[in-house]
């Protein structure tokens, strides 16, 4: 019987989609996944990968007539984890209710004001109020929890830490999903927001465009301690790491050993390798993965199209 809480990967790769022979087994989308629990799911970032996830949603839509509400929580505005939202087709039905959540970053006074600057022209040639869908853009930080409560439509959104979350937040058990993030600030040029999220006892940590520090990312390993699942920036191996003339050391990703120590100090129970460069190939993957198991046992290479039932 599948798991009530799980996982599927629509995209996995960093920088830019990729495409050919050499990038079959793994995928070329960039960045999006997708949780479930039971009849509610959100996606964690919107890059190409959000493509598959919205034609997903408008068969279900003309299957059941169910209007589409969709919720995308994103970890920072880099071109490769944004550049699906005009391309998700529940933007453009108009009883469909789309959901964005972002951090505020850069000089935009909100995380919408910023995406509704970039799609627009000239830069996209439908700007975002003719895109027919109801849509909502909310800031969100590391102060925020959000609830999704069962059989409640709308979450409840709190500010974690706050006397307003010990008095008015839901317990956990009647939640389906609870979202809770963490800034980390190791991601040029501004940051990137790193997400958990519950259901029940049980959760998942998504933790792409970070890299690692000096004797382990401390905060990243006290929010993920004890995660069912991990999935952690390893876009290179260490050789490549260190390599000249042009070390990516400061780009703000990470090495498939910093990924394993972060999930082994963490004590995980599964960490998945995410965020692939987009040189790398299938058999150049492999090798990751298998660098990954070497380090951390229960290690997986993201891939798209992989579901884990948590």
């Amino acid at each position: 019987m599948p798991s009530d809480f799980s996982i599927k990967i629509f995209g996995c790769r960093g920088s830019f989609p990729v495409a050919g022979a050499g990038h079959q087994r793994y995928g070329g989308a960039t960045s999006c996944v997708v949780v479930r629990a039971g009849d509610r799911e959100i996606a964690l970032d919107a890059g190409t990968g959000i493509v598959g996830y919205g034609n997903e949603l408008v068969q279900r839509f003309a299957s059941t007539g169910e209007p589409i509400d969709a919720y995308v929580f994103f970890t920072h505005l880099h071109l490769d984890h944004v550049i699906g939202v005009p391309f998700f087709a529940p933007m453009y039905i108009e009883s469909a209710t789309v959901n964005l959540w972002g951090p505020r970053m850069g000089p935009h006074g909100s995380f919408g004001e910023a995406m509704e600057g970039f799609f627009a022209p000239p830069f996209f040639p439908v700007p975002f109020h003719e895109m027919n869908a109801v849509k909502t853009l909310n800031d969100i930080g590391e102060v925020h929890s959000v609830f999704f409560v069962k059989g409640q439509r709308e979450p409840v959104v709190l500010r974690a830490g706050h006397p307003s979350e010990r008095d008015l937040a839901p317990d956990v058990a009647d939640c389906d999903l609870v979202v809770r993030c963490m800034r980390g600030y190791n991601h040029p040029k501004s940051g990137v927001l790193l997400y958990k999220v519950e259901c029940g006892d049980r959760s998942v940590v998504y933790a792409t465009d970070t890299e690692g520090y000096v004797q382990g990312d401390r905060r990243l390993e006290n929010f993920a301690q004890g995660a069912d699942v991990l999935i952690h920036d390893a876009m290179y191996t260490s050789g490549r790491y260190v390599s000249m003339p042009a070390p990516p050391q400061g780009y703000g990703h990470s090495t498939v050993e910093i990924a394993a120590g972060v999930a082994e100090r963490a004590d995980v129970s599964k960490l998945v390798l995410f965020h692939h460069d987009p040189g790398a190939s299938d058999d150049d993957i492999d090798t990751l993965e298998a660098l990954g198991k070497a380090a951390f046992s229960n290690t997986v290479a993201a891939r798209d199209g992989l579901v884990i039932d948590i």
